[in-house]
């Protein structure tokens, strides 16, 4: 009779020439490479500038645009396609000069009708959701509210070729902007 029982953790298995224990995980975590809602991917250089694009997600059950005007895209929606086909658009990275970095954001402001709604619903209002790339860290107002996606560290300013990102938002999003007596509106996101 063996000593050795099953137990949390691991398996146990049993036979004429011995005993095997089985500690691999019974629920690996998910393939971190895979996409998800915000992820943010590196494209490369393009002449001195770094370009990424982002997995479409949602705010509000709203698709956000991206702020596409380093590659003369304007604003289309992450979720964009031609011809039928998926072609997610690719955005141009501001980097800072003195500290190397990039912030990458999702914006979103209320609309300007009454009743306002937040985020703005209307394609064409400037408080639609919209991801974009930062060269200072930015602060919420009562304009827009920010929620900071990503981060990159590059090797150089001037002429970008790798850097380091920090993914901080691995979903879409639920948001909240509530306004009370006059202070600075304050922002709430909920991961769904």
């Amino acid at each position: 009779m063996s000593n050795i029982q099953p137990g949390s953790g691991y398996g146990f298995t049993s036979g004429g020439y011995g005993f095997t224990l089985n500690t691999a995980d019974p629920f690996p975590e998910k393939d971190s490479a895979k996409p998800h809602p915000f992820k943010i991917i590196p494209v490369g250089v393009s002449g001195s500038n770094f370009r990424y694009m982002v997995v479409s997600g949602t705010l509000n059950n709203l698709v956000p645009e991206i702020d596409d005007v380093g590659t003369g895209g304007g604003t289309p929606l992450l979720d964009r396609t031609t011809a039928g086909e998926p072609n997610p658009p690719i955005a141009q990275l501001s980097i800072n000069t003195s500290t190397k970095e990039s912030w990458i954001y999702l914006r979103a402001g209320k609309s300007t009708g009454t009743p306002s709604f937040f985020p703005d619903t209307d394609i064409t209002g400037s408080g639609y959701p919209k991801v974009i790339s930062s060269d200072v860290e930015l602060d919420d107002s009562d304009t827009y509210g920010y929620i900071l996606i990503g981060k990159f560290d590059m090797d150089s300013a001037t002429a970008p070729t790798k850097g380091t990102l920090y993914q901080y938002v691995s979903g879409s999003l639920w948001g909240d902007r509530i306004k009370v007596n006059g202070r600075t509106a304050s922002y709430y996101y909920a991961k769904i």
